[in-house]
């Protein structure tokens, strides 16, 4: 596959606040969800449920854009015997820990909100949450484990009714070590073990009929305390127009053929950290953007360097490449591309120019002017 970045770069402008701070009670941990009306005013979600509060942003464009409300939740997260409405994990076991809104989708019929949110459940677990290892009140080396749940809401993100859990990796969501109640199933075997499917975002394919949650998955060998691999993966559901939100089918061997619970999957791009699609209109490309993983390691394992695939049918990825700022390799914990106009979704641009978000854990979300030129 030929690569977009042999004859073209990106240049990256000077750091400048987003909407997105912590001045706002606002503690974003990963890249903010933001999704278009058909009304044509643009919504965010940001912030996680355990530090500050999960706010709701509006406006026309980044540049306008201002914090609404903190949203209200009818259910709550935290310990396993109140969390997500009592509705268990497809693994058996009762839902523990916090959520982080990583995904936001509006029906264009009924105006329903839609917001696709990651959870493990090693933290804020009162008491109840758990690792690879045992009951715990901080997972030992993030080695908890992960699913992506989905909540509605009808009333522009005010109030939101948990739904069900839509993602979840092949294997069980505990090992040998401990059992956190469900019952006769087997746990994962201690060494080498999958810590589930999250660590995601989502790609709503603007003139496609379906949308895409591209996520992760983390291999840890619980022996030598350390993360073996890190990779992308995705899955998909039609886009529908009634109020539903339809089931997802993962990747695997070449098709989208899988169950989203306990279905296979095929890494579609490796040593990647928290994916984030843009389609270009210009170019007929979708851009990945990511952070580099730097595995196996003891620390410093996501390494703050932004990396760019390209592909032209969202499974296929062109080999990264990395860009200068300042003298100096870009890059985040997480970095996210998206549109600065008031006119398209944030995951779609006409022309060469776009904004990248860039933050850490529970940080300030920065923004930075971008373009693709010729080299």
């Amino acid at each position: 596959m030929s690569n977009f970045f042999d004859k073209h770069t990106i240049v990256i402008g000077e750091k400048t606040e987003s909407p997105f701070m912590q001045k706002y009670n606002n503690y974003q941990d990963g890249t903010t969800p933001m999704y278009r009306d058909v009304d044509g005013k643009l919504w965010a979600m940001s912030g996680h449920s355990h530090m500050g509060a999960i706010n709701m942003f509006c406006g026309t464009s980044l540049d306008d854009m201002k914090k609404v409300y903190e949203i209200n939740t009818n259910f709550c997260v935290g310990h396993a015997d109140y969390a997500f409405s009592g509705i268990r994990y497809p693994d058996g076991n009762k839902p523990v820990g916090s959520m982080w809104p990583f995904g936001l989708y509006i029906c264009p019929n009924t105006y329903r909100f839609f917001c696709f949110f990651h959870n493990e459940t090693g933290w804020n677990g009162k008491g109840t949450g758990y690792d690879a290892y045992g009951l715990c009140n901080t997972p030992k080396i993030d080695s908890d484990f992960r699913h992506i749940g989905l909540m509605h809401s009808d009333d522009e993100g005010k109030n939101w009714t948990f739904d069900r859990w839509v993602l979840t990796g092949e294997d069980v969501n505990f090992t040998e070590k401990y059992n956190p109640g469900a019952g006769n199933v087997i746990g994962q075997k201690s060494g080498k073990i999958c810590l589930g499917s999250g660590d995601f975002s989502l790609f709503v394919d603007p003139d496609g009929e379906y949308m895409y949650i591209f996520y992760n998955k983390i291999y840890q060998d619980t022996e030598k305390a350390l993360w073996e691999g890190c990779d992308v993966f995705v899955a998909r559901t039609r886009k529908r127009t009634d109020g539903i939100m339809g089931d997802f089918v993962k990747y695997y061997d070449g098709a989208f053929c899988e169950a989203g619970n306990f279905g296979k999957e095929t890494a579609i791009a490796t040593r990647s950290w928290h994916p984030r699609v843009l389609y270009s209109k210009k170019h007929g490309l979708y851009f990945m953007s990511s952070s580099r993983v730097n595995v196996p390691a003891d620390k410093g394992v996501v390494e703050h360097i932004m990396e760019v695939r390209t592909s032209k049918d969202l499974v296929n990825w062109s080999e990264p490449t990395h860009f200068m700022h300042e003298g100096k390799e870009f890059g985040n914990h997480y970095v996210a591309m998206v549109a600065e106009d008031n006119k398209n979704q944030p995951c779609e641009i006409d022309g060469d120019e776009f904004s990248i978000l860039s933050n850490h854990n529970g940080t300030d979300v920065m923004r930075y002017k971008a373009k693709f030129t010729e080299k």
